[in-house]
């Protein structure tokens, strides 16, 4: 029986409690559902205005510059895909290099060692814990009242910039149409963003939590130090700092390792919540403000599946992710130009007005070419049909 799996049944003090605190999801375990899609809304065309039902005005040209101005957008988009491709091989090429190199440097060996550092913090741990919360029993409400607002006000903000991330459905012109794209950029920014801080987290696993591991047990010797002489600093280094890094870099929940730490010692702060996306195993959806004050971080998993969790991430996290958000960059960036287009086909037709109304005029009036007859009424009619 190897050193780590022993002090697992050697170790009985703590004892084991009833319901543990989370710890990572497995790598491997769910299939990736695809990133939910975002659907604009239509912008209604304007209503046409209709020349005076008793004139026959002569047919205006089907077609105009929009046609050509439409191919070069197509083009350009063609242009951009193509860029894109090129983008992401670049891109897929350097992860390669550091996935070899993070492969190659999360050895066994390492693997065991550093498991069997976090069994031990583990332990320590969890009697830090009964020793600070027999020192304070008040702990709990302490986070309550002193840490909780303060994570409140953060979570207040971050509602009343984003909400609940809802969409308008409804665009009564290209003003709102922007607005819904710029919004949709920037969510789905945040969304790559998240993903793409995961993958950089895992780039060197070995180092990220052998140094983790080391950090904690220096926080865990100072808050020894702590317990008698400054309990309220003890509960805060405990309950968001030492607990939230040790269950970070934890091994999955469905391995050999149970913490001995209990879940009520990780709930609080009702209003702190996120929104997980883990079916790769790391998790990628939007964190509570008390995951982000750690960030992401890599866990103790079996060093054979580090390429079946980075591989994960990429093909169904990272690359549709980067996709989406070039897609609405661009989306964004239509909608805009098009603002400028009409701006300027308004501007430029005041300043031109009476040279293009005077052109339009023919030399020769006929009125009698103004006159409609019978079947020109019939026509007219079944057009407004």
């Amino acid at each position: 029986m190897s050193d780590y799996r022993r002090q697992q049944t050697e170790h009985e003090c703590p004892p084991r409690p009833k319901d543990p605190a989370d710890q990572p999801h497995p790598p491997g375990v769910d299939r990736c559902k695809e990133l939910p899609p975002t659907t604009p809304p239509t912008l209604k065309d304007p209503v046409k205005c209709l020349p005076d039902p008793a004139c026959k005005c002569p047919r205006t040209p089907t077609t105009d510059s929009n046609c050509l101005e439409q191919l070069i957008s197509q083009q350009g988009a063609e242009i951009a895909a193509a860029e894109k491709a090129k983008a992401f091989k670049a891109d897929l090429e350097a992860l390669l290099v550091k996935a070899k190199a993070a492969g190659q440097d999360y050895t066994w060996a390492k693997y065991e060692k550093l498991v069997n550092q976090w069994v031990d913090e583990d332990l320590a741990i969890a009697e830090l814990v009964r020793k600070v919360t027999c020192a304070l029993p008040c702990w709990r409400c302490v986070i309550e009242c002193y840490i909780c607002p303060l994570l409140n006000d953060m979570h207040y903000a971050e509602q009343a910039l984003a909400g609940d991330g809802t969409q308008y459905t409804d665009a009564h012109n290209l003003y709102d149409l922007l607005y819904w794209r710029g919004r949709d950029r920037d969510a789905k920014e945040r969304t790559f963003n998240r993903i793409k801080n995961v993958l950089a987290a895992w780039e060197k696993p070995a180092a990220t939590i052998g140094q983790a591991l080391t950090d904690n047990q220096a926080l865990i010797d100072s808050i020894g130090k702590l317990v008698g002489t400054d309990p309220g600093r003890a509960v805060y280094d405990v309950f968001l700092r030492l607990v939230p890094m040790h269950l970070a870099i934890a091994p999955p929940s469905n391995s050999t390792w149970t913490t001995r730490i209990a879940r009520e010692y990780t709930e609080f702060c009702k209003c702190d919540t996120g929104d997980p996306d883990n079916c790769c195993g790391p998790d990628v959806g939007e964190l509570s403000l008390r995951q982000r004050l750690i960030g992401p971080q890599p866990y103790l998993i079996d060093p054979h599946l580090y390429f079946d969790v980075i591989c994960c991430l990429v093909q169904n996290r990272y690359h549709p992710a980067k996709d989406a958000l070039a897609q609405a960059e661009a989306d964004w960036t239509t909608v805009d130009n098009l603002i400028k287009r009409y701006k300027a086909q308004v501007e430029s037709g005041l300043k031109t007005f009476e040279k293009d109304a005077k052109g339009a005029i023919p030399l020769v009036v006929d009125c009698c070419d103004y006159e409609k007859g019978d079947d020109d009424h019939d026509r007219t009619q079944q057009t407004r049909r």
